[in-house]
């Protein structure tokens, strides 16, 4: 395990960081805000359907209710209102940080990748290994590997596939034990990984069984990057977008290697990304998310197809 570096975090409106669970009272907090600043009793009245609550106990459960979230804010006036830099994003659970648009050359990613007992972040399957490499001013560097023990039994086939044996995570830290440095080294910078919505979900679900919180923040994801940038690519695994840019994988399907292997592989998508006019994680965003509105859902084929393309990470 090595631990994160000391150095000044990047401008927070990119940063990942840690929040309080959202609820269903406070989306619809954030829905009635959008329309700008409100006071307790109005916004109590619509969020908790109570119309007329005293202006004192509207104030006391707005409290209670945005307490440890950071996208609502009181004003002097005591009007509340959303911050000015977030909106919200149902597929985070939280706001979207829409941050000035600072430049890629200034902006750090960490890029994170998890082994598991299974693919199911909901439901019993848990974290076995977390490795994490740092991505800034053009270099790479990990700042956090390590085994976690999952607290279950390692399938024999998810061993096949990553060579982690249940022995091997016996003697190694439970995801509590390790939760507070792997946040360290997390925080204040864009979460970004090779399928990013495996990762996001297996760390949330880990962070919030530790902590009770919740990860927010701006994340990007490898494998949609190189869609974009990348359409003449057939598959867009992490073995076939290392291989185009001629980047190494030392340890396949392990935390560690895939990890440095998909921060060599952003060094190369950032310098592409660049050529194409993105200065900043807003542009990148805007990269992303061209023409997916148009993508049509093609019904499979009634007869059985060959595999044609690597889906892992």
């Amino acid at each position: 395990m090595i631990p994160g570096p000391d150095g000044d975090r990047d401008d927070m409106s990119h940063a990942l960081s840690l929040s309080a669970v959202e609820t269903p009272l406070t989306e619809r907090a954030a829905e009635f805000l959008l329309a700008g600043p409100a006071d307790a009793p109005s916004l109590i009245s619509y969020v908790c359907q109570l119309p007329g609550a005293p202006a004192n106990v509207a104030e006391h459960m707005a409290s209670a209710l945005f307490a440890g979230h950071q996208r609502f804010v009181r004003d002097p006036d005591g009007r509340w209102r959303l911050r000015t830099e977030t909106v919200p994003d149902p597929k985070m659970g939280s706001g979207t940080v829409l941050g000035a648009g600072r430049s890629l050359s200034e902006t750090s990613f960490v890029v994170v990748d998890v082994e598991t007992t299974g693919t199911r972040a909901r439901g019993r399957d848990r974290v076995t290994e977390v490795a994490a490499v740092l991505v800034k001013n053009g270099s790479a560097t990990m700042v956090f590997d390590s085994l976690i023990n999952p607290e279950r039994p390692i399938p024999s086939f998810i061993t096949s596939l990553t060579q982690i044996t249940s022995e091997m995570v016996a003697s190694a830290p439970r995801f509590g034990e390790v939760c507070s440095q792997l946040l360290g080294v997390l925080e204040g910078h864009v979460f970004t990984a090779h399928n990013a919505a495996f990762d996001w979900g297996f760390l949330s679900m880990e962070v919030h069984r530790a902590t009770g919180k919740q990860l927010t923040g701006r994340r990007l994801c490898t494998v949609r990057l190189a869609r974009r940038l990348l359409p003449q690519l057939r598959r867009r695994s992490l073995d076939s977008v290392a291989n185009y840019f001629g980047v190494e994988v030392g340890a396949r399907h392990r935390a560690g290697g895939d990890a440095l292997a998909t921060a060599h592989v952003l060094l190369r998508l950032l310098d592409a990304a660049t050529d194409q006019g993105c200065t900043s994680v807003d542009d990148l965003e805007r990269l992303v998310a061209r023409g997916t509105s148009k993508r049509r859902t093609r019904r499979p084929p009634a007869s059985p197809q060959p595999v044609r393309e690597d889906t892992t990470a």
